[in-house]
């Protein structure tokens, strides 16, 4: 079939691309800080989706240290905020975590949160980030359905769809800060070859995202093993970016526990 002809989504199977590379994901929450890093990771993208791609790892890579972290806000150094930045440094094996005294932010103020990241040999450093806090307190996701099992079965041979209300608050303006608000995934299953995190990002304003089946398909094929994976499905609100080099893709996101009416985390079956 030409290539005019066929779908965009399946067009992408011979147009996915991987990379090795530094990988790491950096999480900031209202209440706690959470970041990882790996040093040699498989990065897949898929050309006509760029707002999915995918880190992968060998189920017994190790964390890698990345140098300090330094988590700070517009609320730092004002009364009730945390007294001074945030520095976070790697424990024995190698992830960041920090729970701060005062909050970091308040959701639904939508505030700047900053980060720095010194950066190690193998794994670049983040000069300085600007993310946004969550602007909004509560978002109705309507789609996928939680079955009452609390389990909910991902195929890699169609798309992975969502779907929420447009918050009341939200401008149709597109340079409006809040145009910058996101809803994002991430797909984590586990095989006992390699482990795997797929990322994809929408703006809120859009009101619903899928993930691509070429891109779960690929995805799987490359976790390895057979059968059915266990795992989990994590989607936040908040601000979300990828960090690139030519070497690394970092993923940075704001987020709370009960930005949405979707668990914050779903176990799955990826099959």
């Amino acid at each position: 079939m030409p290539e005019a002809d066929r779908d965009p989504d399946e067009a992408d199977l011979d147009r996915m691309t991987t990379t090795v590379g530094s990988t790491g994901r950096i999480e900031l929450a209202d209440f706690f800080i959470d970041a990882i890093f790996f040093l040699d990771d498989t990065i897949l993208r898929a050309k006509h989706h760029p707002e999915c791609f995918a880190h992968i790892q060998s189920a017994e890579e190790r964390l890698a240290p990345a140098g300090t972290l330094i988590v700070t806000s517009d609320l730092v150094g004002t009364p009730g905020g945390p007294p001074a930045p945030i520095v976070v440094n790697p424990d024995s094996h190698g992830e960041y975590a920090e729970f701060p005294g005062p909050m970091l932010f308040v959701v639904g103020e939508e505030i700047n949160v900053q980060f720095y990241l010194e950066g190690a040999p193998g794994l670049p450093g983040v000069e300085e980030a600007t993310l946004r806090s969550s602007a909004f307190p509560l978002i109705n996701v309507t789609a996928p359905a939680v079955p009452d099992s609390g389990v909910l079965v991902v195929s890699s041979t169609k798309p992975l769809r969502f779907a929420w209300d447009v918050p009341a608050a939200h401008s149709p303006d597109p340079v409006h800060s809040r145009d910058r608000q996101r809803v994002s995934i991430r797909l984590n299953p586990l095989s006992p070859v390699h482990w795997g995190s797929l990322y994809c990002s929408w703006p809120v304003s859009a009101g619903h995202g899928k993930v691509p089946a070429p891109l779960l398909r690929e995805f799987r094929r490359q976790l390895g093993s057979t059968g059915p994976l266990d795992g989990n499905l994590d989607m936040v609100s908040g601000d979300f970016r990828e960090i690139t080099t030519p070497s690394s893709s970092y993923v940075a996101y704001t987020t709370t526990d009960f930005g949405l009416t979707f668990p914050r985390v779903l176990s799955v079956i990826f099959d």
